[in-house]
């Protein structure tokens, strides 16, 4: 996932894509016939923004306005620097907000400081024409995301919320409401309860609920976002009608005497974990088959009243058959079985649920929808298919017995970032109607494939998919490639070219799940035909597996492309609000950038883990990616690992992205798969501290940030570009940063920090955080470049001085590269990475196109200066990249690409050569690596790493000194400790293309290196 996107809409500077449209927060407030008085508070005066803000328990005290563009001065740390509410008016508080005028409007959150958003999406108001004369007022009402122009009249009772949780068959809780009030619980078997002034009307019955002080010690260990809410129970004797309540309308309200103060929906997903997960998750969903292969199909939909199949002969038919299905009361599963085994890998299906949904307007509605636990689909996912995974008709020739590989050490992998368009849709030596396909990699001799098969050779172990499974950014029947022509290195027509198709286009990185365990048909040669993209998808595993590669797939169970009632929603419609995570209103969540899962639902874990186990088995897939996997619990993560391992002959590698914000964040709701907590999971995480430190900067930076801060890599302090202001010291600190990351990131890890002083790794500050945290190597994902963000070609056009020579450019890269790959842990490579791709400085190209993201196997061009990068994305940097894009110095030749390709191989044929750069756990490496120039006097620049190889089987060595000097001057550097040493250039370096490491030298006698500038020299003893 682009985090440059997360970035935007998140508001976050520390972390490490796609478009959607975000789900929007609940609907505005229902009127009342009363307006409230509200008289004039104190003065506004002229340029100053007023935002009232009103909450029903008039608890607007923790919360305030996160502004990040509009004021005069703009909220900096995310949600705890903000506007608080401080002035009373009669409708609630406010806060007057100075104005930068300029700026057009205001883009803010209102939020409490923990997390909760009142509107779950961004919102912005255009400042008025007389601003600066005599100010201007918005209104903002609690759950609501509509920004009001004047005071709004305010109800009692919004069932479009859902601020009150029913947490198990006896307890329910909510969040700020008074513990002297009453309350009563109302339902209706077919929705309509509403409220007219003091009463609630349309309900079939009410029942009265006893407020406790607070939830008892195992519901606050369970939900510790819920610990300060006020607890209400009943009576066994109406406990026991609540699987029949929760099939319709059920909504809590709160009196106080015989005044109506607020009434809401409930938020339900944790009472139907406790009265039917137990049960369901037992039980096989989505399609299984008897002795005779008679398919039985189950849905789990515990909250609808009744559901059903259409059966459809082929894609295109509108002629159905329908049959009910029956309800297991203890699991909440539905269930048909067809007598017909000759439907299977034939017919297609769709369910019809009727059920009762807050998204529908609190009505019972009956969605027509696919199968959650869909195998395959048709074309744009609008039926499921009756796939039989089994069958000889969805196997490749061969595929039942193809060699499988055996499992390695986590430290024995090493990892290649591929988007399956990317890699064949511009090679012209794959046949036309294979480009783009799975297909081509069954091309063995093509260029793509040839490629990687030399990347194999060298030590290259598994090849990392973007997304592939079904999704919902892809037109597969009428998707066209939009007509791109060069025309010029800064020309911003490339770019309007393809935004004005960019969501009609056949190109999407693909974050944007529809169907988790169905293959995506935009890749497959027919997108009709249920069985193509099954048997194609396992065609490509199988070429690669045949040329020796492992298939990581990247999985993205934190979020769905739709919820509600919207069209391409799944989920949603059959269990509304369980599958996605909600805000304190009720409202779904939008982290991630979309609809928010909840894994910590036990059906959603569930989905998560069957899915993976099916790709495991019926797809051979060798390892698995998580996307934003601190949405997940720790403990769903290691209950992915366990399945998994289950096999150890096959045992595979679980990674992903440990990040730590959103409304989950700082363990807020379950102890998360965050960077914190993964120590000793044997799970890995992607690395921040080691990419920060080689490009310089965060992740996301824009405008000056992206000159001013200089990389280890790329010039920090030895090579100004002219707009950076770091000093040595800078320098020094990114270089402890690095020799983190070259140890592994290890928590317990000691060297001789920049100031003389012993320190843990987790003692070195990254941006206010501990910089180790794994236990052991393999918990460590290295790398410099990945899909998101620019690439480390383009970084480096921005950071390095513009008259750096070309040589000099693509030494600084092969440097970055080369300490990713022998850093302990696993080397993560983006495609291209290793023979300078460039995405014409595009930050975040999810959506743009062939063009920017174009991969070239035959080495002819790497993609720099085809165009400005999009509009959306890069148009306030345009004006810094313009002169870049056309600097003569920066776009490289084939000579140049064909060398930088050839150092990376090196590099991956000597982390191969030797275990010493693969040690098995954080004891090996504490025992066996140090770093020699270390403390105050250091020669600033230059790394130097040295493992000992004495009684370690495969070391090959009795030690390796790895040299690295990102210094663009040579290095003469007298290092006592190695007096007398008989070391060596590596034979791999020493008969390589590259004549300036060939000039590193050592000699034994005085222990005196010399150390070209931009050169990282292995030598062994």
């Amino acid at each position: 996932m682009s985090i440059a996107l997360l970035f935007r809409s998140m508001r976050l500077s520390l972390l490490s894509g796609m478009a959607f449209t975000l789900a929007a927060c609940s609907p505005g407030i229902q009127e009342t016939a009363q307006t409230p008085n509200t008289p004039p508070a104190a003065a506004l005066a002229a340029g100053k923004l007023r935002v009232h803000f009103h909450r029903i328990q008039n608890d607007e005290d923790k919360w305030g306005v996160f502004s990040w563009e509009g004021p005069q001065t703009p909220s900096k740390e995310w949600i705890k620097d903000r506007f608080m509410f401080s002035g009373s008016d009669s409708f609630g508080r406010y806060v007057d907000i100075s104005a930068d005028a300029a700026k057009g409007a205001l883009k803010f959150l209102v939020t409490d400081g923990d997390g909760n958003k009142n509107c779950g999406s961004d919102q912005s108001v255009n400042f008025a024409a007389d601003l600066g004369q005599k100010g201007q007022e918005i209104w903002l009402v609690e759950g609501s995301c509509e920004v009001h122009s004047k005071a709004p009249a305010i109800s009692a009772a919004n069932f479009s919320n859902a601020n009150a949780h029913w947490l198990d068959l006896q307890t329910f809780a909510w969040p700020g409401a008074p513990t002297g009030a009453s309350y009563r619980l109302y339902y209706a078997a077919q929705g309509g309860i509403r409220a007219e002034g003091d009463s609630i009307k349309g309900a079939d019955g009410e029942i009265n609920l006893s407020p406790a002080a607070s939830l008892n010690s195992a519901l606050q260990s369970r939900f510790p976002h819920l610990k300060n809410a006020t607890a209400l129970t009943w009576s066994a004797a109406d406990a026991a009608r609540a699987k029949t309540m929760l099939k319709g309308q059920v909504v809590l309200a709160q009196w106080n005497a015989a005044k109506l103060v607020q009434a809401t929906s409930l938020q339900t997903a944790n009472v139907l974990d406790a009265l039917y997960a137990s049960a369901a998750q037992q039980q096989q969903l989505g399609i299984s088959f008897d002795a005779q292969r008679r398919p039985t199909l189950r849905l789990w939909a515990p909250s609808a009243k009744a559901v059903s199949l259409n059966l459809y002969a082929s894609s295109g038919s509108e002629e159905k058959r329908t049959l009910a299905l029956q309800e297991d009361p203890a699991s909440g599963i539905w269930s048909v079985t067809l007598d017909d085994a000759g439907l299977n890998n034939r017919a297609f299906y769709t369910y019809s649920v009727q059920v009762f949904s807050r998204w529908a307007e609190n009505k019972v509605v009956t969605n027509e929808v696919t199968d959650p636990y869909s195998l395959s689909v048709n074309a744009n996912s609008r039926r499921s298919f009756l796939a039989d995974l089994d069958a000889a008709a969805s196997k490749p020739a061969g595929w039942d017995n193809h060699a499988l590989p055996g499992p390695l050490a986590a430290v024995d992998q090493a990892v290649y970032e591929l988007h399956i368009r990317d890699f064949s849709i511009h090679d012209t030596s794959v046949p036309a109607d294979k480009r783009g396909k799975y297909l081509a990699f069954t091309e063995s001799n093509s260029n793509g494939m040839r490629h990687l098969t030399q990347l194999q050779a060298a030590g290259l172990s598994h090849v990392h998919l973007l997304p592939a499974f079904d999704i919902g950014t892809v037109d597969e029947v009428n998707c066209s490639t939009p007509a791109v022509s060069f025309a010029g290195a800064d020309s911003s027509q490339p770019q309007a070219s393809i935004a004005a198709s960019a969501d009609k286009d056949c190109f999407n990185w693909g974050y944007d799940p529809l169907h988790y365990s169905a293959p995506e048909g935009s890749y497959a040669s027919n997108a009709q035909d249920g069985l193509t993209r099954i048997k194609e998808f396992r065609a490509m595993v199988q070429a690669l597996h045949g040329s020796g590669l492992r298939v990581a797939m990247d999985v993205v169970y934190n979020h769905t492309h739709a919820s509600g009632q919207a069209a391409q929603s799944v989920l949603d419609k059959i269990v509304p609000a369980y599958y996605q995570r909600l805000n304190a209103n009720g409202g779904i969540l939008t982290d991630s950038c979309c609809s928010d899962t909840a894994s910590e639902h036990a059906m959603m874990e569930k989905l998560m883990l069957d899915s993976v186990q099916l790709w495991r088995q019926h797809y051979q897939v060798d390892a698995f990616r998580f996307d934003l996997m601190g949405f997940h619990s720790l403990a769903t993560m290691q209950k992915v690992k366990r399945q998994l391992e289950a096999d150890p002959a096959r045992a595979s590698y679980v990674y992903g992205e440990a990040w730590n914000f959103g409304a989950a964040g700082n363990d807020a709701r379950f102890v998360q798969a965050r960077q914190a907590n993964m120590f000793g999971s044997g799970i890995g995480s992607f690395n921040d501290r080691l990419r920060d430190a080689l490009r310089g900067g965060g992740c996301c930076d824009g405008g000056e940030a992206l000159l001013s801060q200089q990389g280890f890599a790329n010039g920090a302090a030895y090579d100004n570009n002219g707009k950076s202001t770091q000093s040595q010291d800078d320098l020094l600190r990114l270089a402890d940063l690095v020799r983190v990351g070259l140890a592994g990131t290890l928590r317990d890890y000691s060297f001789i920090n920049r100031k003389g002083e012993l320190k843990k790794s987790s003692e070195i500050d990254y941006a206010g955080m501990a910089a180790g945290y794994s236990a052991d190597p393999g918990e460590t994902i290295n790398y410099a470049e990945a899909h998101d963000n620019q690439t480390l070609f383009d970084i480096n056009a921005f950071k390095l001085p513009q008259n750096t020579p070309l040589a000099e450019r693509v030494r600084a890269q092969n440097l970055a590269t080369a300490v990713v790959l022998l850093s302990q842990g696993v080397p993560f490579i983006h495609a291209g990475q290793e023979i300078l791709r460039s995405k014409s400085l595009e930050r975040d190209s999810f959506n743009a196109g062939d063009w920017f993201n174009k991969l070239d196997f035959s080495y002819a061009d790497n993609n720099f200066g085809v165009g400005l990068p999009s509009a959306e994305k890069n148009r306030d940097n345009w004006e810094l990249m313009r002169p870049i894009l056309n600097n003569a110095l920066i776009k490289p030749d084939q000579a140049a690409i064909l060398f930088a390709k050839e150092q990376a191989l090196t590099m991956l044929k000597i982390r191969q050569d030797s275990r010493l750069f693969r040690l098995q756990s954080g004891a090996e490496v504490q025992q066996r690596l140090r770093f020699l120039n270390t403390g105050p006097q250091q020669a600033a620049g230059l790394i130097l790493m040295q493992i000992d190889g004495r009684g370690l089987a495969g070391a090959k060595y009795s030690s390796v000194l790895v040299a690295i000097n990102a210094d663009k001057q040579s290095k003469r550097l007298p290092a006592a400790e190695l007096k007398g040493k008989t070391l060596r250039l590596h034979p791999l370096q020493q008969a390589g293309a590259d004549a300036v490491v060939k000039q590193a030298a050592f000699e034994s006698a005085s222990g005196v290196l010399d150390i070209p500038g931009r050169t990282v020299a292995v030598f062994v003893e």
